[in-house]
């Protein structure tokens, strides 16, 4: 287990935990055949989990993107847009009236880490370690609505799920990313999934009663002008950008394998060609040219 009390895995410690169950690349010269890294592989079959704290990747990681207004049925429900009963009910139970299907990914909010602060210092390693992040409301909300017809919510928050690190995405820009690297990465197909949990508590926690209605209206729009809307160019550009520097960064700190298990060992002599023995000529036939005629 690796765990972050603040911070999450770099770029760089993420590609090692994949390829060596460790956040460091192996020593210089220890893997100098596709033999020495299929060992590796074999010995260390699993990789290390890694847990963040929710808090930290809520306020300054990759959640600080999203905001409990974000989420439809909050505000929904505030509206009273529904013939819903005075009663008790839990974030599920809301999900059911709504016609939400269980263990539906509506029943979460999907953001891709490519379309926020793309000039931020973290984008690439943001883009690269979570590329899209799910998140959903606590499980343990309250939704309230008293005999009087006001409704209230208690003890709400928003929780990032815990997600996991491999070559396999359904966002557009990784699929165009793994297709790139991978070959590059991890040639011989050695790495693993490693599993990302979300430990600790969320502190920001809300409670609101149907006053707070336009509050949230207010706020969803304002989270939704944190996307970066760009040109398909602009994107183009971003990726490439970001691409470059992931693969400079590899080649740079020694993490690619690639480059000296493909090169053949050292100290093997190449077998010197067979000689070319002259042939006989045929009575009538005349020599060969030593030289081209002019």
């Amino acid at each position: 287990m690796v765990a972050y009390a603040a911070g999450a895995p770099t770029m760089e410690e993420m590609i090692c935990l994949y390829l060596y169950d460790d956040i460091k690349p192996p020593p210089a010269g220890t893997l100098k055949t596709k033999q020495d890294v299929l060992a590796l592989a074999k010995k260390k079959p699993t990789r290390q989990d890694v847990e963040i704290n929710k808090n930290w990747f809520m306020t300054q990681g990759g959640g600080r993107f999203m905001h409990i207004a974000r989420f439809n049925i909050v505000r929904r429900f505030l509206a009273k847009k529904d013939n819903m009963a005075p009663c008790f009910y839990t974030v599920e139970d809301v999900f059911d009236v709504y016609h939400v299907p269980k263990q539906s990914e509506k029943r979460q909010f999907g953001l891709k880490q490519y379309e926020y602060a793309i000039n931020d210092s973290d984008f690439t390693d943001r883009c690269e370690v979570f590329g899209s992040s799910d998140f959903r409301i606590n499980p343990m909300a309250q939704f309230i609505i008293n005999p009087n017809g006001t409704r209230e919510i208690h003890r709400i928050w928003v929780e990032p799920v815990d997600d996991d690190y491999d070559y396999e995405s359904s966002s557009w820009e990784a699929k165009i990313s793994n297709a790139v690297t991978e070959g590059e990465i991890d040639p011989w197909g050695i790495g693993r999934k490693v599993a990302i949990k979300f430990t600790g508590n969320v502190h920001r926690i809300h409670n609101f009663s149907e006053r707070d209605l336009s509050l949230l209206e207010t706020q969803n729009r304002q989270f939704e002008t944190l996307k970066h809307h760009s040109s398909a160019l602009e994107r183009a550009a971003a990726f490439l950008t970001l691409h470059n520097k992931k693969m400079d960064s590899l080649r740079t700190k020694g993490i690619l394998y690639a480059k000296t298990v493909l090169a053949p060992p050292l100290g093997i002599p190449v077998p010197p060609l067979p000689p070319v023995l002259p042939r006989k000529l045929a009575r009538d036939e005349p020599p060969p040219l030593l030289s081209a005629p002019l």
